[in-house]
């Protein structure tokens, strides 16, 4: 693949990047049969670029996992916080857990149905299967009452464990979508912003011709 590379004059360099989270690391010890780099369940484990020599020709380097300095696309925050690859004080555990409960309901009613013996998953809200869920896995609180908090973190941790079984959140024609919608919703307020700023700017020019 790197036919001119080679040598200690010239050596090969090899980068492994990604949204965090996804196993880079996991990888790299995978390839060195060594555990080299530091991996946990969990974005953020690898802090600093990391150097490693394969071969005295060959350097791999493991990164910190990337993200977009903006996520437009609501369904894309929404299912990156669920997989993992945004670190949890970003976002609300139930915000998610609902989220990923809307998908589960209308793709893998029963998978959820088969792992906390419940019926008529799709028939129900996404707040009350989430209550649901919390009463099978007895995340409750004083008085009979459900641990939504709870029940959040106990839904998304076995969905990240493929516990739930093989998921898969979004599909090539929904992330179109998705993005059609993200980038009208982006014009719009751009739209908006040049409005007011336009606006402003003829209140300048008046106040300033008034004064004259």
């Amino acid at each position: 693949m790197a036919p001119l590379r080679g040598g200690m004059v010239k050596p090969v360099r090899v980068l492994i990047c990604g949204i965090p989270n996804v196993g880079k690391s996991t990888l790299i010890n995978t390839i060195t049969t060594k555990r080299i780099a530091k991996t946990g369940d969990e974005p953020g484990i690898t802090k600093i670029e990391q150097k490693i020599v394969l071969e005295n020709d060959f350097y791999l380097f493991d990164t910190p996992g990337m993200l977009w300095p903006r996520i437009s696309i609501e369904e894309s925050g929404y299912n990156l916080a669920a997989s993992g690859a945004i670190g949890r004080n970003a976002y609300e555990e139930e915000e998610v857990a609902l989220e990923l409960l809307a998908r589960l309901r209308q793709h893998y009613a029963g998978q959820v149905e088969e792992r906390y013996k419940l019926e008529g998953v799709a028939d129900l809200s996404d707040e009350a299967l989430l209550t649901a869920i919390g009463r099978k896995r007895g995340a409750m609180l004083s008085g009979g009452r459900v641990n939504l908090q709870k029940a959040a973190e106990v839904l998304i941790y076995e969905f990240r464990q493929s516990i739930l079984g093989r998921i898969t959140l979004e599909t090539p024609a929904e992330f179109k979508q998705w993005a059609a919608a993200a980038v009208a919703v982006e014009e719009k307020r751009q739209d908006k912003t040049a409005k007011r700023k336009s606006r402003a700017k003829d209140e300048r020019d008046s106040s300033a011709r008034s004064e004259d």
